[in-house]
């Protein structure tokens, strides 16, 4: 074993050696312990009971959204100890309860606290001087100014007392969390936790509340500025049709695009008998130059008045042939007939000529018309053109005023839901058990403190005592002799 390492038979040797240093520790401590319960006001602790639900709290918010227990719960734990809930608890007592909780505050001062506050009133008096030369030093080095920032705090020294005894303590796998306050007085130990339970419900549902309303106001104004968008889209909308004379664009656009169509149609039929008449003049023409006979003409040859006459023609030509050939030339008869036949020829060439003029002014007609036909297919298009102008510049203007439309009523929808959720007044937050004015002191425990004073002195008592056997060695047996001065030991005398 080594010299310094201690045995359990050396430990019980030692605290045997000085058993009148732990037991005086031992008395001391019961003795201290006795003294601080003595002298400790006691304490009275009223305990209200929260449920918390962990559902949205707003029922007007149709989000489906839930909230995160252990993050929640302790977030709203800090929310009860807060000075924000401390200020409305002080804004909720009357003159006489403030008074009384003052009264229980100057009660809890012990005879160490008051010794404790004077020599630090002391102290602080004896550097006040020197804080004060600094300050006029500072003041001096800035042209002789003094900078001082006086800052003034948004709660006062009571909203700032008043929790000091507060107490909040979640219960194991629950959702109920324990408002726990302390005073030497128990009415105002009740008081004051019934008072920060209904204080907290109310910041609770304020701030629910209040982003709601802030909400609310910020889509009030911006519904003046999206109704007055709406109003200016709706405006040009109704003016440039009132400017164009314009009752239903999409009505007028089928209309007229109807009507090219129709025209277009017609234009390429008249085309096409351009084409025809053309030919046939072309036709009619060539065969003139050529000097060939027009009866052979296709529109000449199958006219049905040219083929009558030019059977009518070829049946004179065959009564002359019969009459010169059976009563001569001089024969009134055969001279009727060459009158008739001479007659013939002439309606025929007159036809004819009819014909090819007929075949000619077509021509001239089928041109004018298609020129016509395209300068209305031209105009048509133009027209038809314009109107899609228009009818885009309306659509441009019927989409700002079907845009601005929805933008204001979304955000009509939104200000009403909004205004809805600043009306609520629920929370999900329930008292369980309000507190009541508890009947035994929760504090000084005379059984605690003692303990404490017991196992304190015991503790320190045999501390000290290894302690001092560091430093100042003695023989507790013949184990300590081999360790020390290594030599045997012959014998011992035990002590009579």
């Amino acid at each position: 074993m080594a010299p310094n390492e201690i045995s359990i038979e050396r430990f019980f040797l030692i605290l045997r050696t000085r058993s009148w240093l732990v037991l005086g520790f031992f008395i001391a401590g019961v003795i201290l312990a006795s003294i601080v319960t003595w002298l400790t006001p006691d304490m009275y602790t009223a305990t209200s009971s929260l449920n918390f639900d962990f559902k949205n709290a707003n029922p007007i918010d149709s989000q489906g959204r839930t909230l995160e227990s252990d993050n929640y719960l302790y977030t709203q734990m800090d929310v009860i100890q807060s000075l924000n809930v401390a200020k409305k608890v002080e804004a909720s007592l009357s003159d006489y309860e403030r008074e009384r909780f003052i009264d229980s505050v100057h009660d809890e001062d012990t005879v160490i606290d008051k010794t404790k506050k004077s020599i630090i009133g002391a102290i602080k008096s004896i550097g006040a001087p020197d804080k004060e030369s600094r300050t006029v030093q500072q003041g001096d080095s800035h042209s002789g100014k003094q900078d001082t920032l006086k800052v003034k705090s948004a709660y006062s020294w009571f909203a700032q007392m008043v929790g000091r005894n507060l107490t909040v303590v979640p219960r194991l796998k629950s959702r109920i969390v324990d408002v726990s306050y302390s005073s030497t007085n128990p009415r105002i130990a009740a008081l004051m936790a019934n008072r920060f339970a209904d204080a907290y419900i109310a910041t609770n549902l304020d701030m629910t509340i209040d982003p709601a309303r802030k909400t609310t106001l910020w889509f009030d104004e911006q519904l003046k500025t999206l109704r007055t968008k709406l109003e200016a889209a709706q405006s040009a909308l109704t003016a440039y049709q009132q400017k164009e004379g314009i009752v239903s664009s999409d009505r007028r656009m089928d209309t007229e695009s109807a009507r090219l169509r129709e025209l277009s149609s017609q234009l390429v039929k008249a085309q096409q008998d351009t084409r025809n008449a053309v030919f046939s003049q072309k036709k009619l023409k060539e065969i003139r130059e050529k000097g060939a006979p027009l009866t052979n003409f296709s529109p000449i040859f199958s006219n049905p008045v040219v083929a009558k006459i030019k059977s009518e023609i070829r049946k004179l030509e065959g009564e002359r042939v019969d009459l010169s050939a059976s009563l001569g030339k001089n024969h009134p008869r055969y001279k009727r007939v060459i009158s008739e036949l001479g007659a013939a020829r002439k309606r025929l060439q007159a036809e004819i000529s009819a014909i090819t003029d007929g075949i000619n002014n077509n021509a001239e007609l089928a041109k004018a018309r298609e020129e016509d036909l395209s300068a209305a297919v031209e105009g048509q298009k133009q027209l038809v053109l314009n109107l899609k102008k228009e009818h885009d510049k309306i659509a441009i203007l019927e989409r700002e005023v079907e845009s601005a439309n929805k933008t204001y009523n979304a955000a009509l929808a939104e200000l009403n839901t909004t205004s809805m959720k600043s009306l609520v007044d629920q929370t999900n937050i329930y008292i369980v058990d309000p507190a009541n004015i508890p009947r035994q002191p929760s504090s000084p425990l005379l059984t605690k403190n003692l303990a404490l004073g017991v196992f304190g002195g015991l503790l320190l008592g045999i501390g000290l005592a290894i302690l001092m056997e560091v430093f100042v060695r003695k023989v507790h047996s013949k184990e300590d002799l081999l360790l020390e001065l290594k030599i045997p030991c012959l014998g011992h005398l035990n002590k009579a």
